[in-house]
This record gives C-alpha cells, sequence and structure tokens, in this order.
C-alpha cells in the first residue's frame, strides 16, 4: 500500500460509516457522483468507464483474495498446531492413567514369590531396626562420656581445690591464726598474742619486765593477764 493509497482512508472511512446501507449505499453514492459531477460515463468513448471500473476492481480483487488465502492458512496452521498440542496432552494423561492402573492392579502372587516377598518384607525391617537401635546405641555411649567427662572434670577440680587449700594458714575465730606454741588474734587497733609456757618462766618474766616497764615509763600503767593450762596472753596499754 502506497503512500497515495492510505490518505484518504480517514476521510472514505467516515464516509462509509454514514452510509447505513453498508458498502453497496456506498458504492451507489459513488457512481452516482461520477454520474452527475463528471464525464465519466461519457468521456471515454462507449465503454471505456466500464472498461476502466473492472480493471480496477480485478486489480483490488486479487490482493484482498491473496490477503484472504494468506490469513486463511495462517488460521489452519494455528489450528493445526492447536490440534497436535491437545493429542499430545490426551496421550501423556493416557499415558498417566494406565501407569496409575497397573500400579493399583491386584496381581496375584505365587507361593514362592509370596515367600519371597516376605522374606525381603522382613530383611528391610530387620536392617531398619538395626539402623534405629545403633543410632540410639551410639547417643547413649556419647550421653554417658559426656556425663564422665563432667565428672571427671569436676573431680579433678575439686583435688586441686583441695591441694590449694591444704597448705594454707586457716584464721581463727579472731581473724588472727593459732600456731603449736601460740596464737594471736588481731582488731582494727589492737593485736593479741598468747603463748604457752611454765609457771617458773612465768614469774620471771613478768618480774624482769615490769620492772623493765617501771624504769622506762616512770610508773605508767602496765597490765598482764595469765591464762590458764600455762596460757599467757600479754597485752601492753600505754597512756
Amino acid at each position: 500500500m502506497t503512500k497515495t493509497e492510505d490518505q484518504f482512508d480517514g476521510m472514505l472511512l467516515a464516509l462509509a460509516q454514514q452510509h447505513e446501507g453498508g458498502v453497496q449505499d456506498l458504492l451507489d453514492t459513488f457512481f452516482s457522483f461520477l454520474a452527475r459531477k463528471t464525464d465519466f460515463y461519457t468521456g471515454g468513448g462507449e465503454g471505456a468507464a466500464e472498461k476502466l471500473v473492472m480493471g480496477k476492481f480485478k486489480k483490488h480483487e486479487a490482493g484482498a483474495l491473496a490477503k484472504a488465502a494468506s490469513e486463511k492458512a495462517e488460521r489452519a496452521e494455528q489450528e493445526r498446531r492447536r490440534k497436535e498440542r491437545l493429542e499430545k496432552k490426551r496421550k501423556e494423561e493416557q499415558v498417566e492413567e494406565e501407569k496409575i492402573d497397573n500400579d493399583s492392579r491386584i496381581v496375584e502372587l505365587t507361593d514362592e514369590q509370596a515367600v519371597k516377598l516376605q522374606e525381603e518384607i522382613e530383611n528391610k525391617k530387620l536392617a531398619n531396626d538395626s539402623a534405629v537401635a545403633g543410632s540410639s546405641s551410639d547417643n547413649d555411649s556419647a550421653k554417658n562420656d559426656e556425663f564422665e567427662n563432667t565428672d571427671s572434670k569436676k573431680d579433678n577440680d575439686e583435688d586441686e581445690e583441695d591441694e590449694k587449700e591444704k597448705n594454707k594458714l586457716k584464721p581463727n575465730s579472731g581473724n588472727g591464726a593459732d600456731m603449736p606454741n601460740y596464737r594471736w588474734t588481731q582488731t582494727l587497733g589492737e593485736v593479741e598474742v598468747s603463748a604457752l609456757c611454765r609457771y617458773h618462766i612465768i614469774l620471771q618474766l613478768l618480774c624482769e619486765y615490769y620492772i623493765n616497764m617501771l624504769q622506762k615509763t616512770g610508773g605508767n600503767e602496765t597490765t598482764f593477764t595469765i591464762f590458764d593450762s600455762f596460757l599467757l596472753n600479754r597485752r601492753l596499754i600505754r597512756k
């Protein structure tokens, strides 16, 4: 189609839409216009108008028929492909249905086949049970090993702690310590030391210390406390 052929399509389409009788009325308007407003029928001689009309008719008829044939062939090809797809799908569904029927069909077994099938089922069951039992045993063993490792670690920690505490000196009730021959206690402002000794040593120490303190302090107070069971608690208070 050339540019000249389609440049009037809009105008001619609008003209055709105004003819309620369709193509017949449109052609009648064309030939009426040619007869009334032009010398189409008389200007070319006898038969010239008809020959011209039939020539244009044949020309465009051939193009229209070729286009229609091409469209018809295309529709036929599309229909053929559609039918092929449907046939392929139908065959696939048929094969699937036959497979389902074969799977669900009850087959009668002979005695030998039945015994063999039963043995296969029992062997599979035993294999599954063994696998489950082995897995359970492995899990129990792993748990026991974990518990043993935990207990062993705990015992080792306790032994190490006892070994460390064994050589440490534990404080007494007076925040001090009890030694084989003496003991001592302490507060924020005072320290007391107690020692075990014999009575004659105690008297001698008392006399010597008392005289020495009187000489050094010039009469300041010095106190001594003697405990039973040869326990001497010497506490000095200076004012």
